[in-house]
């Protein structure tokens, strides 16, 4: 049987010149499945309103970079992000007299110190203004439009003195400095936003200088005369991160993270001319920990979250007037949906709109909580494990992120490309899982989480999963028996499972347990550092029903160790000597040969493919150099072909440049050594791939990236083995050159037909090829040129 893997058309008259990919040692594109939706990330400087009536926000980490975001909210709901490639983003935008956007970055620009940036409700973005360190330096909260139509922030770091500066930025993205902190007297190191005053003049707050060495408040003129209103005392807290709010009665009023009578934090007033005083200390049940600015609303009270605190812990929102009574409006009872680290935006609805850590809600002036849209995608984000293969011929996975408790999921995923959420953990059940899962006899899956299940530990469980959603919490983990399992269980013939853990243990150096599908736990093995050390890859049921595993650490030289464990928990291990840190355990081929990684080492240090018998003679089979990968972390699995395949973690260099290294490799290795590389991941296809592939049924490569891929929260992914078109081009004479590219070292056929259509019997077999030893083909078809049309095909027997 023949697999056909391209067609290209030549009219006779027309030049075509067709570049697929680009073709070096790198001979496979994988193709991209899925993409996870990495989160926003976290939310600190409350939502602005901008004229189109949407909500826009900024986040200093999260993203698809990992770098913080821009994003907008629509009243219903819809969260889009609009900037993902600015350095860690200041908290919170301000809307211009343009109707634009404005805002800074703490890091990025020229000097790495900072950017002033403008941006259309589209996401169109404009940086106006750098940073210098002179000017300022790494600023941590938002711009205010001050009066005069100019722009006006602070600085926790840069200026004369190093201690930060407050500057006024124009619309044009003029910065002057308006003053240069001493961190003494005048305080320094201001992270909250200023506020404008009643009387025009502006408003701040220092961490550091002033009487008591806490950070001191002050007022500033546009004009950069500085005046110092007060210097915060031991009762008065020590962390005020959040900007002063102008009250109805034109006072200041303003939070902090601690001080008070119960040091949780309180609510403080001051006037315009300095006179200070505490008008709430916040004990838990009220609230605990506010981290943000105070909102006035309609009613002409003050509102606000605080982070910890309420009936559950996980926050609150509050009101409270300016002679000091509170009322707690909302209580918080999930860490989805709690835990506030942003302040309240009143918006043109008359509703106040905020963000909690997982959450963006809706609250009217009453107290009535609505949840617009999650922060933290649904489906999970961040696979760390491999796909399973299920008897309904899809795929089954876990994500070590997100959900609907933002600790994990189980998935299911069809080979076209279709991913369905199955099963959220909710650290109770377990959390965070890392192992594949494993198909059990009776239909159920098995699986492992490294965290989470019942105290007092929480250090992870073992799990059954039926394909309708239930989840069953089979053993949890207390140290003494194991510790933060993070592998694919490996199954006997009746039906137990085996597996190991990292750490725990009488030694604390990690276990190997048996669990049978009623939850009852054993521990088999207490590893110590002369048996091995730190198994974080799970076992391989051989051919005679032992288990073959690998320790990370320990054995003779304390580079780790190949194991052999029986069912009573026998063991016997072999210390390596060459390659260093082996994590993702053996395989075993039909000869009963065991094939493994090591992690590090090797003549360069970057990891070794490695050999052994199962009486523990371990060889070298092959080194690796960085350009074709480093750092393999996974199991390998056998092919179609019986040849080997895995992946690395990081490696492999894009373009040729030796300076742009590459997030990432899928690699195959013959039996007796011989080593082609075939995938490189550099980011937009995926980065970072941890865990071993899986052989679908069509004989193609299925994979997960831990990170990367076009939403920045990893990606599923095919490696098709086949033969492709990579390159046609109508030569000057009339010929017709192609290029293809398919596994090194394998055969092909190239076939022409007038026809699209025409059947096998009637085409024309141009050549019988071999793909080279970088996996490209390239052949000139000079009978093209008395050929009206010709169609090409590629084929591999």
């Amino acid at each position: 049987m023949k697999t056909k893997t391209g067609r290209f058309a030549i009219p006779g008259l027309v030049v075509l010149s067709l570049l697929l990919m680009s073709v070096g040692c790198w001979a496979i594109e994988p193709e991209t499945l899925f993409n996870f939706q990495v989160s926003p990330g976290t939310v600190e400087g409350a939502l602005v309103e901008a004229p189109d009536g949407n909500f826009y926000g900024t986040t200093s980490r999260g993203g698809p970079t990992g770098n913080g975001t821009l994003f907008r909210v629509t009243p219903g709901g819809v969260l889009t992000t609009l900037v993902s490639d600015q350095a860690s983003p200041a908290a919170g935008l301000v809307v211009g007299n343009d109707g634009l956007l404005y805002g800074m970055t703490s890091a990025g620009g020229v000097f790495l110190d900072g950017t002033v940036f403008k941006v259309t409700t589209n996401g169109e973005l404009t940086n106006i203004a750098v940073l210098n360190g002179t000017n300022a330096a790494n600023p941590q909260s938002g711009l205010v439009l001050a009066g005069d139509g100019n722009f006006y922030g602070a600085s926790r770091s840069g200026g004369a003195q190093g201690s930060g500066t407050v500057f006024r930025v124009t619309p044009g993205g003029i910065v002057t400095t308006l003053v240069s902190f001493d961190a003494l007297s005048q305080g320094g190191s201001p992270v909250a936003g200023l506020a404008k005053g009643p009387d025009g003049n502006l408003y701040g707050i220092t961490t550091i200088g002033g009487d008591a060495g806490r950070g001191t408040i002050f007022k500033i003129t546009t004009s950069g005369t500085l005046t110092t209103l007060h210097s915060f005392q031991g009762t008065d807290g020590f962390v005020h991160q959040a900007r002063l709010t102008l009250g109805p009665d034109g006072n200041l009023y303003g939070t902090s993270r601690d001080g008070g009578s119960a040091d949780l934090g309180m609510i403080f007033k001051i006037t315009t001319n300095g006179v200070f005083s505490t008008l709430v200390s916040f004990a838990g049940t009220n609230g605990a920990v506010p981290f943000a600015e105070l909102t006035l609303g309609p009613d002409g009270q003050l509102y606000g979250t605080t982070e910890l605190g309420g009936s559950s812990n996980f926050g609150t929102i509050f009101k409270v007037s300016t002679n000091g009574v509170l009322t707690r409006l909302v209580s918080f009872d999930s860490l989805l949906s709690g835990q506030p680290l942003s302040g309240l935006l009143l918006a043109s609805d008359g509703n106040f709109y905020g963000c909690s850590q997982g959450v963006v809600f809706k609250m009217t002036p009453s107290g009535v909580l609505t949840t617009l849209v999650p922060l933290i995608p649904a489906n999970g984000f961040r696979p760390l494990a491999g796909l399973t293969l299920g008897p309904d011929g899809n795929f089954y996975g876990t994500t070590h992120d997100g959900g609907s408790n933002s600790v994990g999921t189980i998935f299911r995923f069809t080979p076209d490309g279709v991913l369905t959420s199955l099963f959220s953990f909710n650290t109770t059940n377990g959390a965070s899982p890392q192992g594949a899962l494993t198909l059990g006899k009776d239909g159920n899956f098995y699986g492992t989480t490294a965290v989470g299940g019942s105290g007092p530990s929480f250090s992870g469980t073992v799990f059954r999963f039926s394909t309708n959603g239930t989840l069953t919490t089979l053993a949890s983990f207390q140290v003494t028996n194991g510790q933060n399992p993070q592998c694919q269980l490996a199954m006997d013939d009746a039906g137990n499972f085996y597996g190991t853990t990292p750490a725990g243990g009488a030694f604390f150096r990690g276990t190997v347990f048996r669990v049978t599908t009623n939850g009852a736990l054993t521990t088999l093995v207490n590893f110590n550092d002369a048996l091995g050390a730190d198994p974080e890859d799970g076992l391989t049921a051989v051919i005679d029903g032992d288990f073959f595993g690998t320790t990370a650490n320990g054995g003779g030289f304390g580079l780790g160790t190949v194991f052999r464990v029986n069912s009573a928990g026998g063991v016997i291990s072999t210390s390596l000597t060459n390659g260093a840190n082996p994590l993702g355990g053996v395989v075993q081929a039909n000869d009963g040969t065991l094939y493994g990684t090591t992690a590090f080492g090797g003549d360069l240090g970057f990891g070794t493919i490695f050999k052994a018998t199962t009486t523990g003679a371990v060889i070298d089979l092959f080194d690796f150099h960085f350009t074709d990968g480093a750092q393999p972390a996974s199991k390998l699995i056998f092919g179609l072909d019986n040849n080997l395949y895995g992946t690395t973690g990081v490696g492999g260099l894009t373009g040729g440049n030796p300076q742009s290294p590459g997030l990432g490799t899928v690699f195959r290795i013959t039996t007796n050594g011989v080593f082609t590389s075939l995938v490189l991941f550099h980011g937009t296809n995926g980065s970072n791939p941890s865990a071993s592939l899986v052989l679908g049924q069509d004989g193609n490569l299925y994979g997960t990236t831990a990170n990367g891929g076009a939403s920045g929260g990893g990606t599923i992914f095919r490696i098709v083995l086949g033969p492709r078109f990579t390159g046609i081009a109508r030569l000057p004479g009339g010929s017709i050159r192609l290029t293809g590219a398919g596994l090194a070292g394998s055969p092909f056929q190239l076939l022409a037909s007038t026809e699209l259509s025409a059947p096998r019997a009637v085409v024309t077999v141009l050549t019988n090829g071999v793909f080279d030893s970088e996996g490209n083909f390239s052949f000139t078809d000079n009978a093209a040129t008395s050929v009206g049309a010709r169609f090409y095909r590629i084929s591999i027997p």
